[in-house]
């Protein structure tokens, strides 16, 4: 059975990748079924011809499996068959540095459950222990938990049935309106019974438990079949399932028969409802990549958790959850932490996913904890999202709110306890500092702030201080992310690059914006993509956010990436980097493919040649970027290289410089371009964002730099150099001489190619470019850079 194999990980979702080496022991397997198939059978071997056979299943109906018990270390061949239909051979690495993370059935997870309530995060035996850390280790946690709790008290426990919504074709503003109003009242309301639940939890005292039950009470009166059904308002219904499981268990005692009767039925009901959405209308992490699936999978099993004893599904879909959960996720991740969508979405996503992590770990001591992922992604988020920064893309979302930036800490410190990392409380408490200065949330939001797991989670040990590090990038292949931070603890002297090229491409909440950048210059954003998000789909969202020529991209003739598609994939590669520079390369090569063979950015950073000195003025440093475009055949465009701001762009036409100024940061481009060429300054979007009060919506600028010359290829470079008050802008001086373009910034120089050969003062060379950076040559071609 040969199939052609897509390279985008949605498309061929199969597990172990071919020749890779898995971070955790044993190894999930994963392969996409043909319509109609099945029944599978899956064989593993430590050769290709199958005779040493440590593992064969037969009859396996679902296509993925996660042996119980870790394999020895070495290379193992795997593949899967149903009926006369058999799989190619691939094969995968188990080293001894993969993780092992042994989980055993779903049956077992049960009987290790405690059988009274609480369940989920702390256990019965736990609960007085609990309760007496209040007035010690947690006091200043329980003062504010029991303000928000008596605050929520004062409120109704009665939420009505939400309304039907319009067709959103008919009237997408409108429509919009009352969907958002539905989503942060039902979700607030639920969120609300379990702040109040916890409350309970923690002090004991019944009123707190009492409101929590009056409030699951009436969502349970709600149909869920209605307008709340998963197909109709999947927000409604989730803002059901989210936090109202938690508030169920931690109140259990306290709610009388007939609301207890009731709450077990709508959960049964909702339940299966999510289990049929998801597993019987294609299955999450094989056919299924839905974004908000990635919620449910986690809502679902704190279901079967809660409610095992009355709900007789509830084994069969932790026994399904088991290798999706426990194997696949994350679908947008790989185990270097990042998430392709983006910060703001990836906060949601894996917060959600700790509600897992920590209720299996606490209530079956399987410790999910281990896996790779977790440690790194708080490490992503460390070097990609600065506690200042004043935009955090990519993906939908971007604002700078409060709330966002407490759930990013609460997140952080919960993996850094859970992990045991003991890493990240500088991180934490910097974000947090951040927070309270004039980062205004939007109302509804503000009930949601109150972070049960970071109260139940185990008390924080003496942090440890993880060892310097002697390189100023770091790099994310498995979602395409690259960071540059020049000072990760000093927000004034910070220059900050964030890049994405991924491999999951423009879908979902990620846009048509591979090889974009986002650059920070102490503390101000001067460089971003521009748009809002107003809406998933609006006019704005769809018709400017999404498309390339709204992000820090070179489009062609206007055109930009492919919209929406899983061909629109991208890539950072050859990473490199010494005392002198720092190099990768953005490769979007197929996010073009319909009008460009070759669309790659290369980035160069060129560190200062002294750290700092008695004034801690720090020595200029350039980045240095260079789009290189090859045309499709028979396809002419000519490249147009863009890039948005906050703040206007100051133009000199004849330098072919601009410049954006914020405060005391500025930032500076050069365009090693001598031939003919032209500047565009634009403002505002096309179309703009619906009207909606938001501070955070700041008018925005464009400035587009167009060669004029429609060529079958052209190599574009722009030097970036960023100033501060500490940090004076680098001098700059460009010159065209034969086939090279020339920049000599301080003492250094950049050649970038524009023929075959190029030479400059006694310099030879046939490479893409040629840097001289205290007075040490590199080379790049297509390998990387060469010294």
């Amino acid at each position: 059975m040969k199939e052609q194999r897509h390279p985008h990980p949605h498309k061929d979702p199969r597990q172990p990748r071919h020749e890779s080496k898995p971070g955790t022991n044993p190894p999930v397997f994963v392969w996409k079924p043909l319509d109609g198939q099945k029944e599978f059978r899956l064989a593993v071997a430590r050769d290709a011809a199958f005779s040493a056979v440590c593992l064969d299943l037969k009859g396996l109906t679902e296509p993925a499996h996660l042996p119980e018990k870790a394999f020895a270390h070495g290379r193992y061949f795997w593949k899967w068959s149903a009926a006369a239909a058999e799989s190619e051979v691939f094969t995968f690495e188990l080293t001894p540095e993969a993780v092992i993370l042994e989980v055993p059935p779903a049956g077992e997870w049960l009987r290790r459950f405690p059988q009274e309530h609480p369940r989920l995060y702390v256990r019965p035996e736990d609960v007085p222990a609990l309760r007496a850390s209040r007035h010690r280790e947690r006091a200043a946690v329980w003062t504010r938990l029991q303000a928000v709790a008596d605050a929520l008290l004062a409120e109704s426990h009665e939420l009505a049935e939400p309304p039907f919504l319009s067709p959103w074709a008919e009237n997408y503003q409108k429509t919009y309106e009352i969907w958002a109003r539905i989503l942060w009242e039902s979700r607030r309301f639920v969120k609300g019974a379990e702040t109040l639940a916890l409350a309970y939890l923690a002090s004991g005292d019944a009123k707190y438990a009492r409101a929590a039950c009056q409030r699951m009470a009436s969502v349970s009166r709600w149909n869920p079949e209605g307008s709340s059904h998963i197909s109709h308002n999947d927000e409604a219904h989730m803002s059901v399932i989210w936090h109202g499981t938690q508030a169920c268990d931690w109140g259990w005692e306290q709610f009388t028969d007939e609301e207890r009767a009731r709450v077990i039925d709508q959960f049964r009901r909702r339940g299966q409802i999510t289990y049929d959405h998801m597993h019987n209308r294609g299955s999450y992490g094989v056919t299924r990549f839905d974004s908000h699936a990635g919620r449910e999978i986690v809502f679902l099993a704190q279901i079967a958790f809660v409610f095992q004893e009355h709900i007789p599904e509830a084994r069969t879909w932790l026994e399904w959850l088991r290798p999706v959960l426990c194997g696949i996720w994350p679908i947008w991740a790989g185990d270097d932490g990042a998430w392709s969508e983006g910060l703001s979405y990836s906060l949601a996503y894996v917060d959600i996913m700790t509600m897992f992590a920590t209720a299996l770990k606490r209530g079956a001591g399987i410790d999910l904890y281990r896996r790779p992922f977790w440690k790194n992604h708080a490490r992503w988020r460390q070097w990609c999202m600065p506690p200042y920064a004043e935009w955090i893309g990519f993906g939908d979302h971007t604002e700078r709110w409060e709330g966002t930036w407490l759930r990013n800490a609460d997140l952080v410190e919960v993996i850094d306890r859970e992990t045991g990392a003991n890493e990240f409380s500088d991180y934490v408490a910097a974000l947090r500092a951040e927070a309270h200065r004039s980062m205004p949330t939007p109302p509804e939001r503000k009930s949601l702030e109150f972070n049960a797991q970071v109260y139940l989670a185990p008390t924080a040990h003496a942090a440890s201080r993880p060892a310097p590090h002697d390189r100023i990038h770091l790099v994310f292949p498995a979602a395409g992310w690259a960071a540059i931070r020049t000072h990760l603890d000093e927000p004034s002297r910070d220059l900050a690059l964030t890049f994405r090229s991924s491999p999951f491409g423009a879908f979902s909440h990620s846009h048509a914006n591979n090889n974009d950048f986002i650059l920070h210059v102490g503390g101000k954003v001067m460089a971003m993509p521009s748009g809002y998000y107003d809406g998933y789909g609006s006019d704005h969202h769809a018709h400017w956010v999404w498309h390339t020529k709204s992000h820090n991209c070179v489009t062609l003739s206007d055109a930009g990436q492919l919209m929406r598609s899983h061909e629109s994939r991208g890539a950072v590669e050859n990473a490199f980097e010494d005392e002198r520079l720092v190099y990768f390369r953005g490769n979007a090569d197929a996010s073009y493919r319909d009008r460009a063979a070759r669309c790659r950015r290369h980035v160069f950073f060129l560190k200062p040649s002294s750290r700092s000195d008695s004034t801690r003025r720090l020595a200029s440093s350039c980045f240095v970027l260079i789009d290189e475009f090859v045309a499709a055949p028979g396809i002419t465009s000519a490249l147009q290289w863009n890039i948005h701001s906050w703040n206007r762009f100051a133009v000199d036409e004849a330098r072919r410089t601009f410049l954006v100024e914020r405060g005391q940061s500025t930032l500076e481009g050069h365009f090693l371009y001598h031939h003919n060429a032209f500047f565009t300054l634009t403002e505002g979007w096309d179309p703009p964002p619906m009207p909606k009060p938001n501070v955070r919506w700041h008018p925005q600028y464009h400035l587009r730099f167009r060669p004029s010359a429609m060529a079958a290829q052209q190599r574009l470079g722009v030097a970036l150099c960023p100033g501060l008050a500490s940090l004076g802008r680098a001098n700059v001086v460009t010159e065209r001489a034969g086939a090279a373009e020339v920049a000599r910034i301080g003492d250094d120089l950049v050649l970038v190619n524009q023929g075959r050969v190029m030479e400059y003062q006694g310099r030879r060379s046939e490479a893409l470019a040629l840097l001289v950076v205290g007075g040490q040559r590199y080379e790049l071609n297509d390998d990387g850079v060469l010294r």
